[in-house]
């Protein structure tokens, strides 16, 4: 064990290490369901299907990076605070959000 590792950090490290790659796949999954739900608007509102699969691939390609700019970010929030509150609740928060998202593009 070295000098930065508290024994009391380990369970909470382990644990935030599991939300994360927990809210890393439902970004992805995210990614994909708001993708779908951009597309049906954009169908809706009149739309065509080539049009939109020509700019799907710009989409997604500026969701991933949000999504990547805000993983890398949150990732060096969770170092800084594991086993905190605020790192819970962040955890909390980012999950609700993605799965909100999914469930609206199963209930669309």
């Amino acid at each position: 064990m070295n000098a930065e590792t508290k024994p009391g950090k380990v369970l909470p490290g382990a644990l935030a290490i599991v939300l994360w790659l927990v809210q890393f796949g439902l970004g992805l999954q995210a990614i994909y369901d708001l993708m779908q739900i951009l597309s049906l608007i954009r169908v809706a509102l009149g739309g065509s299907l080539a049009d939109i699969q020509a700019s799907t691939p710009v989409v997604v390609f500026f969701l991933a990076l949000l999504m990547l700019i805000y993983i890398i970010w949150s990732t060096e929030y969770h170092i800084k605070r594991v086993g905190t509150h605020e790192s819970w609740r962040l955890f909390g928060w980012t999950i609700a959000v993605e799965l909100s998202i999914i469930l609206l593009n199963y209930l669309l």
